[in-house]
């Protein structure tokens, strides 16, 4: 299967009370090295500078073909938890990304971290693959003195019509419609085009509708660090879409591939197939489907 990733690579600086320290992440680093690990053939296409080098060698080193686009900046989010809950500010940014053609592709998983994917790079994006997944997380940020805030998604109509899949966090369901019942919510984003919405609520699990709506438990593990599992999830989740057609099967499989990131910090636990398939067939049990 032939898999990209569109969205700016991220150098993520976290501040505690005893500590500065930086990683590299965005959808583009959680997102294509799920797809490597399940085995894809995976490619990236992001915006950045010299500061990436190093974090493109550790994605090429799993077998990732990463095209960076030059920019003066790189995209850098502070994550600051002096105070206990996390603040987020943007420091620089990279900027637009330019569509590239990658020849036909299975699945193309669009990962927006801060606005820099176009109407015009979805359309393009549209035209190039069978199935195309967005992480609507990028398109519902703005600023306020570079403190990271939600916005509400005006745009949504415009975009949503080329979407076959679409990824929508706890704290961004209100960015993207008005509704408070989880699955009105659904029902509106589809009446817009989308074919399945995948709204991820953390320990809670996941909603998946499709045709039907599914309620998806989150496989129980140790929480070490939660960053990156809702990339994990919507990468997997879109492989195996491709795979079965399967909107059930794809959420129970997301929800064993996110389980594994979170036990560790960064990208270091992100699972291979093998692994991946254990939980998946654990939790598959449950709702009477063989693994």
């Amino acid at each position: 299967m032939k898999f990209l990733v569109i969205g700016n690579i991220t150098k993520d600086i976290i501040r505690t009370r005893k500590e500065e320290r930086y990683a590299f992440g965005g959808i583009a680093s959680y997102g294509s090295i799920t797809a490597a690990k399940l085995g894809c053939e995976t490619h990236v296409l992001s915006r950045g500078n010299d500061e990436l080098i190093e974090w493109i060698k550790n994605l090429k080193s799993h077998g990732i073909n990463v095209e960076l686009q030059e920019s003066e900046d790189v995209t850098c989010f502070v994550n600051d938890y002096t105070e206990g809950e996390r603040k987020q500010y943007v420091l620089s940014d990279a900027g637009k990304i330019n569509h590239k053609h990658f020849g036909k592709v299975d699945v193309t998983l669009l990962g927006p971290v801060f606005n820099e994917i176009t109407l015009e790079c979805v359309k393009k994006a549209r035209k190039d693959c069978k199935i195309l997944s967005l992480d609507v997380q990028g398109f519902v940020r703005t600023t306020k003195k570079r403190e990271v805030m939600k916005k509400f998604w005006n745009e949504s109509e415009e975009f949503l019509k080329y979407i076959d899949l679409l990824k929508v966090g706890k704290d961004e369901i209100s960015s993207v419609s008005k509704e408070c019942d989880y699955e009105k919510v659904c029902e509106e984003l589809r009446s817009l085009g989308v074919k399945v919405v995948e709204l991820t609520l953390g320990e809670n699990g996941s909603i998946i509708a499709g045709e039907e709506i599914h309620r998806i438990p989150a496989y129980k593990t140790i929480l070490v660090d939660k960053t990156g599992s809702g990339d994990v999830f919507a990468s997997a989740f879109a492989i195996r879409y491709s795979e079965s057609k399967n909107a059930l099967e794809s959420g129970l499989f997301a929800s064993a591939a996110a389980s594994f990131v979170v036990e560790d910090f960064g990208t270091r636990n992100i699972a291979g197939r093998e692994r991946v398939m254990e939980r998946f067939k654990e939790l598959a049990k449950r709702f009477g489907l063989k693994g």
